[in-house]
This record gives C-alpha cells, sequence and structure tokens, in this order.
C-alpha cells in the first residue's frame, strides 16, 4: 500500500508546466466512502481535466468513480489512462463515460491537452490517445516512448514532497499492530518494512514473461518495440537524497522497476558505490535500506557484495516456479540454473530473498505443482519470504491472456459497477488445462480461503510468509490423495504457529517483558 507514484509523477509535471493539479487517492478519504470523498473534492470548483487511472484488478472501482466524476462534473474532458485504458481502450469506452484514453505514458498526451486548453483549440486527435470516431469506432494514435531525457525529467518532477507517505505509515502501522510485537528488534524490522518510499528508475521490463503484461505496455502504445530507458547511478543517489529530505522518517527505499539489475547492468556497481560513499559523507542516513526487484540469472556473488554493502536487505525474485517445464511455458527457463546458487549466496551474505510464486500454469502438471510446493517451503525454511498465488491472472495485454488455446481455460467473474446499470465479465483465472491439476488446484485455493477466513479473525495482518504457509498446508492432504508428498504435516503446522502474529492481549504482555 503506498501512494500512486504514477499519477503523483504527471501531476508533477503538470504543475511543473503551470497546470493546477490536483491528486485525489482512494487511500486517503479521512474514514468517507470513496465515492463521496470524490465528490466533496470535485464540488470544490470546475475542472477542465479530470484523469482516471485504471488496472485490471480496480476496475471497477475506478469506473464507479470515474462515472462519480462526469455526474459531478458534466463539461470537465474525463481521461482514463493507465495498463487497462492502453491495452483496452474500447473496453473504456464502453464502460466508462471517458472523452478519451491516454496510450501509455501519460506526460506528453496531458501536456498537449493542456497546451490546447490555454490556446482554445480542438481536443481531438491527441498523439498517444484513443478516442470515439464519428461512426463509434475507437481510433488510436500511437506515441512513442519518453526517451531517456524525457524520463528522467519526469521522475525529476515527482512531488514527493507533497506525496501523503506519513498518513500510509501510519495505516500501516495500526493495521499491522507493530505496537504489540513482541520485541523491538520485530517492531523494529515491521518499520523497515513500513515506512518505505518507493521510486522507479526504469520505464519498463523488457524480458517479455508470458503471464506479464507491464512487459508490453509501451510496446502497445507505441505500436512498435520501445526502447529501454532508466536513471543513471548518479541521478539514483539525487532522488534517494530528495526523497529522504522530503520524508525524513524514512527507512527504506523500495525501487519500485519491474528489473532493477540487468544480466549485463553497467549500473548496478556504480550506484552501490555512490550510495556507500553518501553515507560515509552524511549525505544519506547509514541506516538507509533498499528493497528492489530483479532477475536472478542478473546476480553475481560481486553484485551481491556490493548490494548488501549498500544497504540491500530484500531482493525481489520473480522465480515464478520451481518447475523447469513451467518456467519454459513462462519464457523463463534461462533462469532455473541460477536459483539454487543465488538463493543460496544472497542468504549467506544476510540479504532476504522475496520470491514471487506461481502454483500452476497453464500446462503444468501435478507433479510440477508438487515440485514448487516443495521447493518453495525449503526455502522458505531457510529464510525466503515468498508470496504465492495458484494459478495466472490473465491481465489484459499478457501473452498469455490472448492465447487462443487458453481461452477455454480462462475463467471470468461479473463485475458491476457501483451506483450504475454497468457491468461486464472480467477474466479472473487461467486454470491448468490438466482436469486433475485444474481440480486440485482449485481445491488447495478453496481450503486456502476458508483457512485465511479463519485467521483472519485473530490477526488483522497475515504476512506474505504466513500465507504461504497456509497454501503449503492447504495442498498436503490434495497432493497426498495424488501420491505426492511435499512435507511433513506436524513440522509445517510447528512452523506457521511459530510465524503467527500473536493475539493482541498476549502480544502486550511480551512487550511489556521485553521492551
Amino acid at each position: 500500500l503506498a501512494p500512486p507514484l504514477g499519477v503523483w509523477r504527471l501531476a508533477g509535471v503538470l504543475e511543473a508546466a503551470g497546470a493546477e493539479v490536483q491528486v485525489f487517492d482512494p487511500n486517503c478519504c479521512g474514514g468517507l466512502p470513496v465515492a463521496r470523498a470524490l465528490e466533496r473534492e470535485l464540488l470544490g470548483g470546475a475542472w477542465d481535466i479530470i484523469g482516471s487511472s485504471t488496472t485490471g484488478m480496480t476496475l471497477r472501482f475506478d469506473l464507479e468513480l470515474a462515472h462519480v466524476a462526469r455526474r459531478m462534473q458534466p463539461h470537465a474532458l474525463l481521461v482514463a489512462g493507465g495498463m487497462e485504458a492502453t491495452f483496452r481502450p474500447e473496453l473504456m469506452f464502453g464502460l466508462g463515460p471517458f472523452d478519451c484514453v491516454v496510450l501509455g505514458e501519460g506526460e506528453r498526451p496531458l501536456l498537449e491537452l493542456v497546451a490546447r486548453l490555454r490556446a482554445g483549440a480542438p481536443l481531438k486527435g491527441v498523439t498517444g490517445t484513443a478516442e470515439r470516431g464519428a461512426d463509434g469506432q475507437c481510433l488510436t494514435m500511437r506515441q512513442q516512448a519518453l526517451t531517456r531525457t524525457e524520463l528522467r525529467d519526469a521522475i525529476f518532477h515527482t512531488p514527493y514532497e507533497s506525496m501523503p507517505y506519513a498518513a500510509y505509515w501510519e495505516r500501516l502501522e495500526k493495521a499491522c499492530r507493530v505496537g504489540a510485537l513482541p520485541s523491538k528488534a520485530a517492531r523494529e524490522a515491521s518499520l523497515a518494512e513500513i515506512r518505505s518510499v518507493r521510486l522507479i528508475t526504469l520505464n519498463y521490463c523488457p524480458m517479455g514473461c508470458t503471464f506479464c503484461s507491464s512487459t508490453n505496455f509501451l510496446h502497445e502504445a507505441q505500436g512498435s518495440v520501445a526502447s529501454i530507458a532508466r536513471l543513471d547511478a548518479e541521478e539514483c543517489v539525487q532522488m534517494i537524497q530528495r526523497i529522504v529530505g522530503a520524508h525524513p522518517g524514512v527507512r527504506t527505499i523500495i525501487f519500485q522497476d519491474d528489473i532493477f539489475v540487468f544480466t549485463k547492468d553497467k549500473r548496478v556497481l556504480p550506484l552501490c558505490e555512490a550510495i556507500v560513499a553518501a553515507k560515509a559523507s552524511g549525505a544519506l542516513p547509514e541506516a538507509l535500506q533498499f528493497i528492489s526487484t530483479n532477475r536472478v540469472d542478473a546476480m553475481s556473488p560481486e553484485r551481491l557484495h556490493a548490494m548488501r554493502r549498500a544497504g540491500f536487505r530484500v531482493l525481489g525474485f520473480g522465480i515464478e516456479n520451481f518447475s523447469r517445464n513451467v518456467l519454459a511455458e513462462f519464457n523463463k527457463a534461462q533462469i532455473y540454473s541460477h536459483i539454487q546458487p543465488t538463493l543460496t549466496d544472497a542468504l549467506a551474505l544476510g540479504i532476504t530473498p522475496f520470491l514471487d510464486i506461481i502454483l500452476s500454469s497453464p500446462r503444468a502438471t501435478l507433479a510440477d505443482v508438487a515440485t514448487t510446493l516443495r521447493e518453495a517451503y525449503r526455502w522458505l525454511r531457510q529464510g525466503c519470504e515468498v508470496g504465492m498465488y495458484p494459478y495466472v491472472i490473465p491481465f489484459s495485454g499478457a501473452a498469455m491472456a490472448v492465447d487462443p488455446a487458453l481461452r477455454e481455460f480462462t475463467v471470468s467473474e461479473r463485475r458491476q459497477v457501483a451506483g450504475t446499470d454497468v457491468a461486464w465479465d472480467q477474466p479472473a483465472k487461467i486454470l491448468p488445462l490438466d482436469p486433475a491439476v485444474r481440480e486440485a488446484i482449485l481445491r488447495i485455493e478453496g481450503e486456502f480461503e476458508a483457512s485465511l477466513l479463519e485467521l483472519q479473525s485473530r490477526a488483522a495482518h497475515l504476512p506474505s510468509r504466513v500465507r504461504s504457509l497456509i497454501w503449503i498446508l492447504c495442498s498436503l492432504p490434495i497432493m497426498a490423495e495424488h501420491g505426492l508428498a511435499v512435507a511433513n504435516e506436524q513440522d509445517l503446522k510447528r512452523e506457521l504457529a511459530r510465524r503467527l502474529p500473536q493475539p493482541e492481549a498476549a502480544a502486550g504482555a511480551a512487550v511489556a517483558a521485553t521492551a
């Protein structure tokens, strides 16, 4: 949970061009219902342009706010942007009251719209947008991705000083009951996770994973392969210093790039050296830590040592699966041989690997699922953090989401936009083709959801490591029916009990004893 970084970046770029901009954040409504809070915001004056950022996961809520905006500001130009809008502009016009859709990065199109408003010029035909033609058809006017210089300038315009990180931290600390944790060490570790600020330094990940949509985002907007652009080491340090100046309470900088270190990376070592030097000179706090997401095959002992020395305490790795066959299906077969040595080296250095895992793929076998469950449990016990998902989610723009062979196995869910008659079927999951695997995964999911519901009544927040243990525990009897052993049930239950958050009363007593 964090302020919407892309929206704030656009706000900074527009403000630098002299536009008056207000960011409405649904997570900062002061206890009001979100729609009511937006109504109150829009009552404050007339707006020329109102933009809505969209994703597949949040689309029904995004559309609800767009319909509120149209009702409250009927004369404003209503613009949709973001991942879902770029890949499915025609859907935006079908479900929402939008006048136009921004394709890809919003900086150039929005600056052009502002310039035309000032000049009293027509708002149609802006490069980087889609609009409805007179015949109702969707017309797209593609745009090139931002150049490296344009990207740098946009990132530098991000108004971190105005972003409500302190409010987010307060909310998260309450949700995670930090004060009730049983030791100072546990409280400090939780605060290091919570008091974080995010920084994007890259325009997109080019690795082409078949389940991923963001890898195709700029390609879709451009109509061809986009060039990679990112900040250099010196610019990264400048931004880190700005963030620390804007939010002195920050404990961790999270690099939100989909991929932070490339296999032939020339930035990571100079960046780590620059961070170490900045800490030594007092330009950065000595205790400042970092988190990034990386390709596991881009890590070397030298890079891991340098990152640990600079303060990287968690490295995210999109392992996705421990089966070589499934990795090949995900277009990630090349990482297989790097998993064991990289995770071992990172743990030995005191770095915590965070592993994203998808339990099944469309063509997975039960043996593939069992392998991934076993390996995930093994690495959890060795000190990795794991986030686990049961199946591929068909994000718009991903190769798997448009694969005709998978259409029969893609399950949609009915979505309704609150306060309207608007409804549609949203693709929600791609299930395995094999009936036995499909049944097993759905049964495991059902057991997991029931267990989670029971445990959440006792603890407000269950971290990824706990949820992953629940996934594994729920899989044991189901996989055993197929003759596939995953883990010792009693050992797993002890591990889960050890990691479960304590009830508040017991935790309070522990705090009193150890503070």
